[in-house]
């Protein structure tokens, strides 16, 4: 089984995992993120194991090791391109102060929506949206948006896992294995 160096795992990076959600996998090939597709959720490490994520029903704190890893799902770990140390822990202290809200339900679906109908979808996806409630990319996101780095160029809501698998603004954290996965 392989094992996490929970030292390698720094405060502020980005939890990608592959989960095997067919229909994120599906929407983020259709809108054509190719291979970064697979990586159907995001989550937010605060240090060693433990990581911040949106999930249903509410935004949670869990141990990597024990909710990923030991489940077999893949991960990849991600640091901020020519990000300062201080603006990292700020980012993740903002993901943390978001521990426990609840998951945005209706803009899971919406989202999909707005890209299958265009305007229309786009609208109905602003009307279900909420500014007290996130989806796992859009808690990442906000947190980089609050600090003043707009990464994507777009609205948080509008993010989705696989663009955080982005080369130009991410480096991957590969030295986080105690034993090979």
């Amino acid at each position: 089984m392989p094992a996490l160096d929970p030292n390698k795992l720094k405060i502020g990076y980005v939890i990608l995992v592959a989960t095997c959600k067919f229909a994120i996998e599906k929407l983020q090939e259709k809108a054509g993120y190719g291979d970064s597709s697979k990586w159907t959720h995001v989550a937010g490490s605060l240090g060693g194991y433990t990581a911040i994520e949106a999930n249903i029903p509410r935004s949670r704190l869990i141990n990597l090791q024990k909710e990923y890893v030991d489940k077999g799902c893949e991960i990849k770990v991600m640091k901020r391109k020519g990000q300062e140390q201080h603006k990292r822990y700020k980012v993740a202290l903002w993901w943390a102060t978001m521990n426990n809200l609840p998951y945005d339900v209706l803009q899971f679906f919406w989202f999909p929506l707005s890209i299958i109908c265009g305007k229309i979808g786009i609208v109905l996806h602003n009307l279900f949206s909420s500014r007290k409630r996130f989806l796992c990319s859009e808690l990442i996101a906000t947190g980089f948006y609050k600090e003043g780095d707009y990464l994507f160029g777009k609205p948080a809501e509008n993010t989705l896992p696989a663009d955080f698998d982005n080369p130009e603004l991410f480096e991957e954290v590969r030295d986080i294995w105690l034993s090979a996965p």
